[in-house]
């Protein structure tokens, strides 16, 4: 057989997975291009020229992606280029090529170089669109599932276990974040999670939850719930450490409904807070505890890299709940200013601002690792109260920003702030004077004490004021007579001690409890209450009344009513010597 013929049947066979060769003249720059037959699978002359480059040129220009031309002018002139083949450091170079309109990756790689005796070069192009562009797509999907699971670790982070539910045959598996609820003895898998979840609240849980957890703990019950609201919670007691802690449970769905997801969360330090400081709001039962948990539902998800600034926007309001990219930009913190121009409610622009600001936001952080802002946004045409919630991502390169609707929520929470702030004010304020009544100081009192023995109390100082001769006004001119006698004294208490609460804790006697400003000047406003009952003194129709001032000394006195005691004798005293001045 012909070796001529062989050779060009192999040459055939190992140059047929280009789309075009080019065999160039090394010394004349001529060149013959050739094309690949795709019927016979071989290689068929195409083209033919007398300079290569000088073509090239003119081909780039006209074929090649325009933002990748720079690669042919500073990788194949022909300096460039012979050397690159003499030092055997020419490296495939990956391009787009416009094709019907649109950008197709091709590599061209040098399939032969100049030898010794062969005074020419053979260049190989190869259509690899699919390939790159699979190595793309896998690289976006990579990077999105990235922050997908980040986002998910920072929410699931909130609570302290997680159960997988599957909502048809009841199976489980637990994910718990710390070993907190590991001395309850509860299996991490198992086939009936409703059945067990009751078996154990018997055991479990404090007598007085216990019917209410039975009742829910059902998996109609949930679905039901769920049909109504996107997260449905509860709280109750459960034994834990000896003791039995307040726990909130959460159920919701998973993305695609087949499962529920249940969180359990530690609250008890929150609630013992809550039940201190609030007394009266614990018989509302309607405040959703999940005002300040992280798994309510976001209307939009901000994913920020704290470095770049680069974000990208998640909604989180479809019928699955799933998070949708609606949006990726370049600087998170130079579009706050026209994000919240556009959407922040004009009173409450400035606060946001200054939250988002990037060195006030990594301040809270890191001082915290999450925080939330409650402002107006507009929603669907109109401003309604929402919830941010700032957090870091899991690998503390990127931040989330959760926002939700809460509208609902502070509406209800406004009108029970309302009725209990009417319902304190009546049973704290005097009917008479309009200034507070004894039950108030006997509440300042108590927190003036609990700062006291947790040594974090600031200084203040009481004033005790008496009421001379009421009795004799109210037997000779009548008790109308009186009240306005003992509304005038008020009155006198009042215009002086302007930034300071003024109690009636008796019929003809006052407290006031003075901080910041009028303790840091109380010595002079003292002096200033004593001059004008002297001058009171010499009229008929004026207030006259006994005062003594005493200061919280935290080496000397261990209680408030240490303090009030000094002072009430120091007005005693007085009384004696205004009763020496009138006689």
């Amino acid at each position: 057989m012909n070796s001529e013929l062989i050779y060009g049947r192999i040459a055939d066979a190992l140059l047929c997975d280009y789309s075009s060769v080019y065999y160039v003249n090394a010394i004349t720059n001529e060149y013959v291009s050739y094309a690949m037959d795709p019927e016979f699978r071989s290689l068929i002359t195409s083209s033919e020229g007398e300079n290569f480059f000088e073509q090239l040129k003119i081909d780039v220009e006209r074929v090649v992606y325009e933002e990748d031309r720079h690669i042919f002018t500073e990788h194949l002139d022909k300096e460039t280029l012979m050397r690159e083949m003499k030092n055997k450091t020419m490296q495939n170079i990956v391009y787009r090529l416009m094709i019907d309109g649109m950008p197709v990756y091709h590599s061209l790689r040098l399939i032969r170089g100049q030898s010794t005796d062969d005074q020419f070069f053979i260049l190989g192009v190869t259509n690899i669109d699919k390939e790159v562009r699979m190595e793309l797509e896998a690289e976006r999907l990579g990077r999105e599932r990235k922050i997908y699971n980040q986002i998910a670790q920072s929410l699931a982070s909130y609570y302290n276990t997680i159960y997988y539910v599957d909502a048809e045959n009841e199976t489980y598996t637990e994910f718990s974040a710390s070993t907190e609820y590991d001395e309850l003895d509860i299996p991490k898998t198992g086939s009936d999670f409703f059945g067990e979840s009751r078996k154990n609240a018997m055991r479990v849980v404090f007598c007085d939850d216990k019917e209410r957890v039975l009742e829910i703990m059902r998996k109609e019950y949930i679905t039901d719930k769920l049909k109504e609201q996107k997260i449905f919670s509860i709280k109750y007691r459960l034994l834990l450490g000896g003791t039995f802690k307040y726990t909130r449970l959460s159920a919701m769905w998973s993305s695609d409904k087949t499962h529920f997801i249940i969180g359990v969360e530690n609250i008890d330090e929150q609630m013992k807070k809550e039940l201190a400081n609030k007394e009266l709001e614990k018989k509302s039962k309607t405040y959703s505890q999940i005002l300040n948990s992280l798994a309510y539902r976001y209307d939009s998800i901000y994913y920020v890299d704290i470095s770049s600034g680069a974000y990208s926007l998640y909604s989180a309001t479809g019928e699955s709940g799933a998070l949708t990219l609606l949006k990726n930009s370049s600087d998170f913190f130079g579009d706050v200013p026209g994000i919240v121009k556009k959407l922040v409610y004009e009173n409450d622009r400035e606060m946001v601002i200054d939250t988002l600001y990037k060195e006030n936001l990594l301040e809270r952080l890191n001082n915290n690792d999450s925080f939330s802002l409650r402002y107006k946004h507009l929603i669907n045409g109109s401003y309604s109260y929402v919830n941010l919630r700032v957090a870091w991502a899991e690998d503390r390169c990127h931040i989330i920003l959760g926002i939700a609707n809460i509208d609902d929520q502070v509406k209800l929470e406004n009108k029970y702030k309302s009725e209990l702030i009417s319902a304190t004010a009546k049973a704290m304020n005097d009917k008479l004077t309009g200034v507070k009544n004894k039950n108030a100081y006997q509440e300042t009192e108590s927190a003036l004490q609990r700062s006291i023995d947790q040594c974090s109390c600031e200084p203040f100082a009481v004033l005790i004021c008496d009421l001379n001769d009421l009795k004799i006004i109210n037997d000779t001119l009548g008790h109308k007579a009186g009240d306005d006698y003992i509304c005038a004294a008020c009155q006198l208490i009042c215009s002086i001690f302007t930034h300071s609460p003024v109690y009636r804790i008796g019929g003809d006697e006052f407290a006031v409890i003075l901080r910041e400003y009028d303790y840091q000047h109380k010595d002079e406003l003292f002096e200033e209450l004593r001059r004008q009952v002297l001058e009171n003194c010499e009229k008929n129709d004026a207030p006259v009344l006994a005062s003594g001032l005493a200061e919280y000394e935290p080496t000397i006195h261990q209680k408030v009513s240490e303090v009030f005691e000094l002072a009430d004798s120091r007005m005693y005293a007085n009384k004696k010597e205004l009763k020496k001045l009138s006689q």
